[in-house]
This record gives structure tokens, sequence and C-alpha cells, in this order.
């Protein structure tokens, strides 16, 4: 009789100790991955290095119950190369996430701090480059991640809001602070999005709005340099690839994002379609080796396509394929160009945590890029070849916790 007294009085004291874990709780959670990268041509060379198919990171999270279905929530995530152990992001210490809020069961989520994009949030699932085709790396994004569908651009000094999910539709909308003084607007971000999801059927759109890009959104530092005045030296090539670098002058930019996915059973079929825009050319005094030619006024613009296939062969094989066709249609008369891209892939599970994959990108790149000079293939991830070709594949192992 006195052990089942004791032993009711630990299982008793055991779900008081449970109860309070559940209303303030802190989780420690990450990525590490490591491949072998193999690209044919880097400025004409071949390149042999460890890379990642999916970006390395550790995080905290952590939620408390204040009552009434109200919660105070924060996310620190940082992240890492695991072939040098450096820091990502510019060398942010939490480059990835850092943010503080509120969230209500009933009225949703608003928070505070470095964050992604609402319109990432719910369309991002629909490009391969940002689900199973290095996410987070650029290799497999729409001429590199042009559109931001694959968050090469953390938005910070932002406000954000997203709804609860309502029979499957849920919306959000963010707000960068520009923070410079005497001018509310200079280097601030709008973004909005909207999603919906039903048994097989999936689809979002999203729309953002960015003044003064070089600065805002290209650059780690966000508000330390202003376009009015001579640029920090940490400002430095905020935009260096060739494919839309020479837009670096660009006043303001807007994205047009939109998608959707269909399950047929094991397989799903994703589509995305995106328009960005980089506007009043010749507003920013930006800097770097790609910021040339200096455009006066006009518009550069974007058109990409995609369409990938996912296939579940068995509960641990996943295969799958993408094309991406992406149109700049050049600016001041410049001429335009395009890129083909094609990415394929395998991961296969050896537990819910662990997986091995091989991944494969080739694109093909033709016409006149943002610099005014012959277009070449730049996978983003890696750096741009010496002619409209470029081939690359990355084979490694992914850990999950």
């Amino acid at each position: 009789m006195k052990l089942t007294k004791t032993t009711v009085a630990l299982l008793a004291l055991g779900a008081v100790a449970g109860s309070a874990q559940a209303q303030s709780s802190v989780t420690l959670y990450g990525i590490v991955d490591t491949g072998i990268l193999i690209n044919n041509n880097i400025k004409g060379l071949h390149e042999y290095a460890l890379s990642q198919a999916t970006s390395s990171r550790w995080g905290l999270k952590g939620s408390e119950d204040l009552g009434g279905g109200l919660s105070a929530v924060f996310d620190l995530e940082n992240g890492f190369t695991t072939a040098t152990g450096g820091l990502s992001q510019g060398g942010l210490e939490f480059g990835r996430k850092a943010f503080v809020g509120l969230s209500s069961k009933q009225f949703g989520t608003v928070t505070l701090g470095r964050q992604y994009s609402v319109s990432n949030d719910l369309t991002a699932n629909f490009a391969s480059g940002a689900d199973w085709a290095a996410s987070g790396l650029g290799y497999g994004t729409r001429a590199n991640d042009v559109d931001n569908v694959d968050t090469s651009n953390r938005i910070q000094n932002s406000i954000k809001y997203v709804s609860p999910n309502y029979n499957g539709l849920q919306a959000g909308v963010l707000y960068s602070l520009g923070g410079v003084a005497g001018q509310f607007s200079q280097n601030s971000i709008f973004d909005a999005s909207v999603a919906y999801s039903n048994g097989p059927i999936s689809l979002g759109a999203g729309y953002t709005f960015v003044k003064d890009p070089y600065y805002s959104y290209f650059g780690n530092q966000g508000n330390s340099s202003s376009p009015s005045t001579t640029p920090s030296a940490s400002a430095n090539d905020n935009m260096n690839n060739k494919i839309f670098g020479g837009y670096a002058s660009a006043g303001s930019q807007q994205i047009i994002v939109a998608g959707g996915s269909y399950a047929i059973g094991p397989a799903t079929i994703g589509l995305l379609y995106s328009n960005t825009q980089f506007q009043n050319l010749g507003s920013v005094n930006a800097v770097g080796q790609i910021a040339a030619p200096k455009y006066v006024g006009g518009t550069a613009t974007f058109n990409s396509g995609e369409v990938n296939l996912k296939f579940q062969v068995n509960p641990s094989l996943l295969l799958a394929g993408a094309y991406i066709y992406t149109h700049n249609g050049g600016a001041d008369d410049l001429g335009s160009a395009k890129y083909n891209q094609f990415n394929l892939g395998a991961i296969y599970s050896l537990s819910k945590r662990t997986s091995l994959y091989a991944i494969g990108f080739y694109e093909l790149a033709s016409g006149i890029d943002s610099t005014g000079k012959a277009a070449v293939a730049d996978l983003s991830g890696s750096s741009y070849s010496a002619d409209k070709h470029q081939l690359a594949g990355i084979f490694g192992i992914t850990h999950r916790f």
C-alpha cells in the first residue's frame, strides 16, 4: 500500500511537471549537411569542393503560455557552413532568423525582428530550389533566386503578421522599417501573401515591394548605408552576380509570385510563376564590380516559370525533377537574356532524421545580361561560368535534430 501511494505521488508530480513544461518550452533544433560538389565551369575551370544541399543551421525556439489562447514566442536561428565551421548570411550570428512576438490561436501571430517574407512562407513549397534541390543554397533556383523564393534575402527590421488557418485559407503581411531619420519610406519593404490548401490541392501567391533594394534587401546591414550618401565598405557587392547585378542602382524592386501543387498518389506536380522588376534604375549609389553600367531610368523585368515533379517511390526513396525558364527583358535597349535550367535529384532516407542525396543542376544562358555583355550561366551557389553552360552535381548526407 505504501508503494502504491508513493507511485501515485510520483505520477502526480510528473503530471504537474509535464503541465508546467507544456506552458513554457524551449526547443533546440537544427540541420547538419555536407556534400561533395563538382562544377564543370567556374570561370572556365573545374571545381571540386565540400558544400551543402540544405543549409546547415541550429536554432532555439520557444513559447510561453500567457493564458486565454495567447502565447509569447521567439526563434533564434544561426546558419553555418560545415566545411569550415564558418558563419553564413554574411557572418551574422543569427542570420537566418531572429524574432520575438505574440501568438493567438484565434487572431494569429505578430512577430518582430529579422524574418522570412510571408511570400516565402506561403509559396516556397511550390519551388524545387526551396524544397529538395539544394534549399537555401541557390543552385536550383530561378536565375540566381531573382524572385527570392529561396530566401536569399531575409527581411530585417520587420513587423510580421500571419493569420490563423481558416479551413485551409491563410494570409500574412509584413512591413520592414527603413530606420532612416527623416525618411520613413527609404529602405522600407512591404510584403503580403495568401495561400489555400484543400486535400491534394495547394495554391499560393505573394507580392513584395522594396525601396532601395541594394541596401534594404540584398545588404545584410540593412540601413547601414543610405543611397543618398557614400556607401560603407560593408555594403560592397551586395548584388554580386551578372544575371541581375547590373541593376544594383534600382530605386525599387517589385516581385509578384504565384504557384500551386497537386498530389496524385505518390506523385506531386508543382508550378510556379514570378515577375520581378528592378525599377527606377540609376536612383541608388551602388558599388561593386558588377554594379556598372549605370542605367538612367527605366525598368528591367524578369519573368520566370517552373514546373517540377516529385515521386515517392517508397517510404525511403524520393525522385524529383524540375525545368525552369527565366527571361530578362533587359533595360535601356541593351538587349535581353534567357536562362534555361534543369534540376534532377534523388533522396534516400536512412531514418526519419538522416538521408543521403544526389542532386544535379544544369543551366544554359543566351542573350545579353544585366552588365550589357554576353549572358553566362550562374548557378548561384557557386560562381558564374566562363560561357553560357554550367553543370554541377552534389552528393552528400543530411542529418536533422
